[in-house]
């Protein structure tokens, strides 16, 4: 079965990115987008597969954030096809001088920009090949010692009612040594499903978070970051994570991620049935990026839907954004699902989810990500 590729799309032009991003995931791919440049750096780091950058952008433009994106090693390797509506041959040169991928103009037909696209990720694949040597193998020895010793840092976030601006929960969050190729949580992940290590990364994840949030109260809720390719285990399906520790079943909610796209979601279902049947709640996380999240909503009907920071970000000046998040308010009122904003910033953000009806936020408003002792 071939992978879902990711794309990652960075345009100022809403109605572009809207359209392209239609074509795209009809052509199978997962598509992430970002409005400005900022954003943009933000959502490399999550490891895309390609990156679509347009050219043409108010403040940073494209080739600074290109420059950008090629000078940091954690997004180096991804390749760049620059977007643009001018033929000018001096941009041409100064982007391929920056080592992009492709010089795509907007005009061109999408099957055109589909080949391109095909040619770049096919590129990045043999050139990925060429590390399966000694650096591939020296990244499966450090991960594997990482296992190992359990050398995770876990951090929490909480979770803040908008009502009341008092914690309701705390996401568990996963990161790997400082300073390594696996501090970045998206490498650490993403390498560790690629070389079959998943399982064991995933458990020991959930193990440590259930070790270090004895600082729980009653009635506080741990929610637990899971791709959804762990959910048919048994030892998941049976809270074999919970077993000595005074959290109970109904503290537990299972975050389903987008590190692997979700395709079956009958089967998803089926394996979550039961736990929710002893009262672990199941959150659809970075909804806003795509229809595979909306696909997800109709068919898993969780119990909290997590808005994507994409959706967040300024939606205090934007109306269309705001008018976004009614819909999924309704949406989530029909199946009986809490809204909770991701990646809250300011005052401004806050006010205008809770004037939207959204239940609760999480972000550096509230509070940074936090460490805890044994």
């Amino acid at each position: 079965m071939n992978e879902t590729k990711i794309i990652l799309m960075i345009d100022d032009e809403t109605d572009f990115l809207s359209t392209t991003q239609f074509l795209l995931e009809s052509a199978h791919f997962k598509v992430i987008t970002a409005s400005t440049p900022e954003d943009g750096l933000r959502k490399a780091t999550l490891n895309p597969d390609l990156i679509l950058l347009d050219i043409n952008m108010p403040g940073m433009d494209g080739l600074t954030l290109c420059k950008r994106l090629k000078e940091d090693k954690s997004t180096c390797h991804i390749p760049i096809i620059m977007l643009t509506l001018n033929n000018s041959t001096l941009e041409k040169v100064a982007a391929f001088d920056f080592g992009v991928a492709d010089y795509v103009g907007k005009q061109f037909p999408f099957e055109e920009m589909l080949v391109r696209i095909q040619a770049a990720l096919r590129d990045r694949s043999h050139l990925n090949s060429g590390e399966s040597g000694e650096i591939k193998n020296k990244k499966i020895s450090d991960l594997r010692e990482l296992i190992e010793k359990a050398d995770l840092q876990i951090l929490f976030q909480p979770i803040v009612s908008l009502q009341t601006g008092l914690p309701m929960g705390y996401e568990a969050l996963a990161r790997g040594p400082k300073g390594t190729f696996f501090e970045n949580p998206a490498d650490l992940f993403v390498f560790a499903s690629d070389v079959n290590m998943l399982n064991e990364l995933d458990s020991l994840s959930r193990n440590l978070s259930i070790k270090k949030a004895k600082f729980l109260k009653k009635g506080d809720v741990l929610f637990l970051n899971v791709d959804p390719g762990i959910t048919n285990t048994s030892d998941f399906k049976n809270l074999e994570f919970l077993k000595g520790s005074d959290i109970t079943p109904g503290q537990i909610c299972i975050e389903i991620t987008e590190r692997t796209f979700v395709k079956h979601f009958a089967v998803l279902t089926m394996n979550l049935k039961e736990m929710r049947a002893r009262g672990v709640r199941v959150a659809i996380d970075d909804v806003g990026e795509g229809y595979s999240s909306l696909n997800a909503i109709a068919e898993l009907k969780p119990d909290f839907i997590k808005m994507d920071i994409s959706i967040i970000r300024d939606m205090d000046k934007d109306n269309v954004k705001q008018n976004l998040v009614r819909l999924v308010a309704g949406l989530a009122k029909n199946i009986n699902s809490r809204l909770i904003g991701e990646g809250i910033e300011t005052k401004e953000e806050c006010d205008t989810l809770k004037s939207l009806g959204v239940d609760y936020g999480q972000g550096y408003f509230f509070m940074k990500p936090f460490s805890v002792g044994d």
